[in-house]
């Protein structure tokens, strides 16, 4: 004898359920003349079909689990000059406080005459010009700047009219042929040599020559032709020495060179005999 498969038995079984549910209601009616209450049909309990349909369901396939891909976290190593720039901000460094300074002082030099080979870091007790057994002593607020071709020392006036800059010579003409010399420097508004303004005085028993004079700047190192800066002036001095001349010389914006004078004279006034 064969064995009902589960199916079969399932479908028959709810067929004889559905049939039963159908006839007894039917059969357990009376006649509604008769005046007999109906009888009421037994409830059948059908929860057995439930519980055999869910033993026969196939179980559901497990859901696959999706892992998340490692995520690689890479962080930029800064470069070694990078590192260097933050150890150094805030001027805590040697470096940092000297490549600090340089990058103010070219940000504010323009408009004006700037020392041809830059600035000269110096101390203090160095900031002085000397030659010859004689001392002029930096007055404040300008800085030595490293001297160009043809001057023992340079000093370089930062002023937000212009900068200006303050050279030292030794020369070897007479004190006429320093002034015409001066004089090649400057042209007048018309083109021509500019006129020269002089006065003397005696500082340390030493006859000196003061010059002024007003007019286009003309730099002989010019590249490309004549480099011409309009209303420069000069105000320079002679010291005559027994065996040469000392030029020092301040050109700039007149309005810087006119401020500056005052501060120039009083460094030739205390010039020292060393």
């Amino acid at each position: 004898m064969n064995t009902p498969r589960p199916a079969t038995l399932t479908a028959t079984l709810l067929a004889h359920a559905i049939l039963a549910a159908i006839l007894l209601p039917a059969s357990g009616c009376s006649d509604s003349s008769s005046g007999t209450p109906a009888t009421p049909a037994n409830d059948i309990d059908s929860s057995y079909l439930d519980e055999l349909e869910r033993e026969q369901a196939p179980e559901p396939e497990p859901t696959p689990v999706i892992e998340d891909e490692p995520v690689e976290i890479t962080q930029a190593v800064p470069q070694e000059q990078d590192r260097q720039w933050e150890a150094e901000q805030g001027s805590k460094s040697t470096l940092g406080k000297t490549r600090d300074r340089a990058k103010d002082l070219a940000n504010r030099i323009k408009d004006g005459t700037t020392p041809d080979n830059g600035i000269a870091f110096t101390r203090s007790e160095d900031e002085y010009a000397n030659s010859s057994g004689y001392r002029w002593d930096m007055p404040e607020d300008w800085r030595m700047a490293v001297p160009s071709s043809g001057h023992f020392a340079e000093m370089y006036i930062n002023h937000p009219l212009g900068n200006a800059s303050v050279a030292f010579s030794k020369e070897r003409g007479s004190v006429q042929e320093i002034i015409r010399s001066l004089q090649s420097t400057l042209v007048s508004d018309i083109g021509g040599r500019t006129k020269a303004d002089t006065t003397t005085k005696t500082v340390l028993g030493l006859p000196v020559t003061i010059v002024d004079m007003k007019g286009t700047y003309v730099d002989p190192a010019g590249k490309g032709g004549r480099n011409e800066s309009p209303f420069y002036a000069i105000h320079a001095a002679i010291i005559e020495l027994p065996d040469t001349r000392i030029l020092i010389n301040m050109w700039g914006p007149e309005d810087t060179v006119a401020q500056s004078s005052g501060k120039f004279n009083a460094m030739l006034e205390r010039m020292i005999q060393e």
